[in-house]
């Protein structure tokens, strides 16, 4: 996938909000949600932290040769 990082980064914080959005208008409460956004915000960086580690990886792999 030739995809940059940051269309990536907008389509799952699309995907979120929409997901929130379609949730509160079901009937939903909202302070039922945050445990559900703590949890989505906190794989969300823990995936980000994977994906930088992986870039700064891929850098030096091609930094040594």
């Amino acid at each position: 996938m030739n995809s940059s990082p940051r269309r990536i980064d907008l389509a799952a914080f699309l995907a979120v909000l929409a997901t929130g959005i379609v949730l509160i208008r079901t009937g939903v409460q909202p302070a039922a949600l945050s445990p559900v956004a703590l949890g989505l915000s906190a794989l969300y960086a823990a995936w980000q932290h994977v994906a930088a580690t992986t870039r700064r990886r891929g850098r030096a792999r091609v930094v040594d040769r």
